[in-house]
């Protein structure tokens, strides 16, 4: 998409120089790429997790002979890729779908991995992060598609950016109702969120606020869907 000489932009600019080109989903895929330092251990953790029953065929197989024995909704880990980032999003949320059965199997192997899910904010992390890549995820979604026009795109991404301040505001009141899989594990378990996940997450959404800001602000040419729309009717009136 963006290779410097033979990447979409570069070939179509070579016919069209003076064209802008802005391409939503991949300013919305660096925009998510945002987190602090513990959230950022506690993804690396579950991606090694991950990769150490995935990577080896007789720890997979068994695995999901495990999975079957239990009862598992899902019998496999999902695999994650760097260039669709937000691929993320479903690897974290079957390891917490799963997370009784990994256990087990981390005891049997006799792996240090399984200290991490006696760790409350290991296991507090890992929800928040499925819930916010679930939200990221789709927006993503919804902005793709040949039905989607740039006001489209444009008003789904800043209604996006627009809800965080008030996911902020509630998490300072305790309301994680935006937060469903974080919500219920606290629920359930009749425990408060741990202090420290709470200032990650609360620094998280400072910072995805602020990229967004960043990638999707006019400063950096992008125009907003609005002003489109508004040139068209001025267009037509005359």
């Amino acid at each position: 998409m963006l290779g410097k000489s033979s990447g979409f932009t570069a070939l179509i600019k070579k016919e069209i120089p003076d064209i802008i080109i802005h391409c939503v989903l991949h300013r919305h895929a660096l925009a998510s790429k945002t987190l602090p330092t513990d959230l950022k251990e506690i993804m690396t953790i579950t991606v090694k997790i991950v990769n150490f029953i995935r990577a080896r065929a007789l720890n997979h197989r068994l695995f999901k002979v495990l999975c079957q024995k239990m009862g598992a909704e899902h019998k496999v880990l999902l695999y994650h890729t760097e260039v669709r980032w937000l691929s993320r999003g479903q690897v974290v949320k079957r390891v917490y779908e799963l997370r009784e059965e990994i256990s087990f199997f981390l005891v049997e192997r006799q792996s240090s991995l399984v200290k991490h899910f006696n760790n409350i904010e290991f296991i507090h992390g890992l929800t928040y992060l499925t819930d916010i890549f679930n939200h990221l995820n789709e927006v993503n979604t919804s902005i793709q598609g040949r039905e989607v026009i740039i006001m489209d795109a444009s008003e789904k991404m800043n209604a996006f950016v627009s809800k965080i301040p008030l996911w902020k505001r509630r998490l300072q009141s305790e309301n994680l109702a935006n937060f469903p899989t974080l919500d219920h594990e606290l629920s359930q378990n009749n425990i408060v969120l741990s202090g420290s996940i709470r200032t990650q997450i609360c620094e998280h959404l400072d910072v995805l606020e602020n990229s967004f800001g960043d990638y999707f602000s006019l400063s950096a040419g992008c125009i907003q869907g609005s002003e489109i729309f508004d040139s068209i009717c001025h267009y037509i009136s005359l």
